[in-house]
């Protein structure tokens, strides 16, 4: 299966891991809830998904939301973080929770704030910088790199982005050289 195919094939399971979950519900009663990443961006190579929720909700009510979650019977593991602030900015505070369903790992930011801005996290500016060329590129290489261990924690989507967008990158080996 080519890449574009096996991209759309994955996107199509996206949705029907948010709608068996429920998710747009269940997070939406913490606040408003958005897709973002691959999933949200269209260049999906793996079962990843990353959804974030802006919300103003008590410690209490997050916790209720992701016992809820947890429970569900095909839910595998939760590692839950919060309240944090990675980054040392207070826009940057959130809780995080990975949930690992049916072969999928789910990426849930809870934003305390206004949540991140700029960059690649907004999926519709995003897709609208890309063209076949540029969109092949990107699957092509965060294809080979989310198979290695640095992948996300080192090398990242974004790093891939910012690669084929901003510095003309358009294969892996180029890639490589571009990180040095």
């Amino acid at each position: 299966m080519d890449l574009s195919a096996r991209q759309d094939q994955l996107q199509a399971e996206a949705a029907r891991v948010v709608a068996d979950l429920d998710l747009l519900v269940l997070l939406g009663r913490l606040g408003r809830v958005r897709v973002i990443g691959s999933a949200a961006s269209g260049l999906m190579v793996w079962r990843d998904l990353d959804i974030s929720v802006y919300t103003s909700a008590s410690r209490g009510e997050v916790a209720d939301v992701v016992r809820e979650l947890v429970a569900h019977p095909e839910v595998d593991d939760l590692h839950f973080v919060g309240p944090h602030t990675p980054s040392g900015l207070p826009k940057d505070r959130r809780y995080y929770a990975v949930v690992h369903y049916r072969g999928w790992k789910i990426d849930l930011s809870l934003w305390t704030d206004t949540g991140p801005s700029g960059g690649f996290s907004d999926a519709d500016a995003l897709r609208e910088r890309l063209d076949d060329e540029t969109r092949l590129a990107i699957l092509t290489i965060k294809d080979h790199w989310y198979r290695l261990d640095e992948y996300p924690d080192v090398v990242s989507g974004v790093d891939v982005y910012d690669a084929v967008l901003n510095h003309g990158v358009r294969t892996v080996e180029e890639f490589r050289a571009h990180l040095g």
